[in-house]
């Protein structure tokens, strides 16, 4: 069995896995790691071999990495951005400046379908990854995400504190300020994705936290894939290095 955890810069997964199985998963916010917290494994069956993905910072590593050999018995290994992953290559000069939660969506996306696709991550940042044919990564580009689009106003405008979500009737004005800005920041969002698939008209797949509000939103299609940075760590040729 397998222990796949990712973590982000907003929340950490993770998911016990037996043969492609899912066994167990489970959640928390990021920030609860500095908190005297640990995650909530006691519950799982000892695996076999623990990987771990991760954007946010060797503090979050060398936390991870310190509660799981107190708990578990066995190899960990941290999972690092490759040249290439079966068929599918990487654009970037330097592999390495890469983020590996774009890496292992796009492997797992592309392991999945097998045609040129967009791979979205729409998280605390919205990354949108173009993979053409022949499993050739073309590029990608970065935006802020609806969050961070949220907290940019509350941060720079005295006047402007928006609370709840408020996304419904994206085309109309808001009529009050948490409206505006909800539907401001998911237009930016929506009418970005919108232009890039014109220019790449391939399928779109989507993953993250705020997925299904930006589905809600887009006149275009796109099919949803809830964890596909954890189902990119348990593919084989992944590269790990040894915590």
């Amino acid at each position: 069995m397998v222990l796949s955890i990712d973590a982000g810069n907003s929340r950490i997964k993770w998911r016990l896995t037996n043969k492609g199985q899912t066994v167990a998963q489970g959640v928390q916010l990021t920030p609860k790691s500095f908190e005297g917290e640990t995650l909530n494994l006691s519950e799982i069956q000892s695996p076999s071999e623990i990987r771990i993905a991760s954007v946010a910072g060797d503090k979050v590593v060398n936390w991870l990495r310190q509660q799981l050999l107190e708990q578990f018995a066995v190899p960990i290994g941290l999972a690092q951005v490759a040249s290439t992953i079966g068929e599918l290559s990487c654009a970037y000069e330097d592999p390495q400046s890469l983020g590996i939660d774009r890496w292992l969506a796009m492997a797992a996306a592309y392991r999945h379908y097998d045609e040129p696709l967009m791979v979205i991550d729409a998280g605390s940042a919205i990354t949108m990854d173009i993979i053409g044919p022949g499993g050739q990564h073309v590029g990608g580009y970065i935006a802020p995400g609806l969050t961070l689009m949220h907290d940019s106003l509350w941060k720079n405008t005295s006047d402007v504190r928006v609370v709840g979500s408020g996304y419904e009737e994206l085309w109309l004005p808001g009529k009050n300020t948490q409206q505006a800005v909800n539907r401001g920041c998911l237009l930016a969002a929506v009418s970005t994705i919108e232009s890039l698939a014109a220019q790449f008209p391939v399928r779109i797949v989507i993953t993250g936290g705020d997925a299904k509000i930006l589905m809600q939103a887009m006149s275009l299609s796109a099919d949803n894939h809830a964890n596909l940075v954890l189902d990119g760590l348990i593919l084989d040729g992944v590269e790990l290095i040894d915590l």
